[in-house]
């Protein structure tokens, strides 16, 4: 009578194909999965800054969009998190009530920093910034091919970066390769 199954020679060539296979799957995965939460970080912040914009225009009045480390006053850095309100009384201080929105920070080690000046930008009835630059989120690793931008106009408008050059890495709104 004869036995059915797998002889040792089977059984390692069918491992070792295993092994290739998620010797090539796991990096892709890795950077599929890093590149996926920069992108996610990235489409929330603008989500905040088109809404900064738009609820200035709703309002016919000015709103403020800005850094905050505790999600309750203008301070700390991009990275730290931010805050839309609308200061309807004009002294430069959130309320509660002035609030539109809190953005949570940006993943631990990430760093998301902007090319113009200060951590506030207003968005007038109109909605006109006070400023223009760029966005920048760079992951923990510093690598650079993964940032990503929102590039900020005067005008108030927004575009997410490209990659115009075909380098593999984003630039800002001058055409200058994004560095991490």
């Amino acid at each position: 009578m004869r036995q059915q199954g797998f002889t040792i020679i089977e059984l390692m060539i069918t491992v070792a194909l295993i092994a290739i296979v998620a010797g090539i799957g796991i990096p892709s995965f890795r950077d599929l999965v890093a590149s996926n939460r920069v992108v996610s970080s990235i489409n929330e912040f603008h989500a905040g800054l088109r809404l900064a914009r738009i609820e200035a225009v709703k309002r016919n009045d000015t709103v403020i969009f800005c850094a905050s480390s505790d999600q309750a006053s203008c301070n700390g850095n991009w990275g730290d998190g931010w805050i839309i309100y609308h200061d309807g009384n004009g002294d430069d201080v959130v309320n509660a009530s002035e609030l539109i929105r809190v953005g949570d920070p940006v993943n631990a080690g990430y760093s998301l920093t902007f090319s113009g000046a200060g951590n506030a930008i207003s968005f007038a009835a109109r909605g006109l910034s006070n400023q223009s630059g760029t966005f920048k989120l760079c992951d923990s690793e510093g690598d650079a091919g993964l940032a990503r931008g929102i590039i900020l106009l005067s005008t108030g408008s927004t575009r997410r970066s490209l990659d115009t050059d075909g380098s593999g890495i984003h630039e800002d709104n001058g055409g200058t390769d994004f560095s991490c």
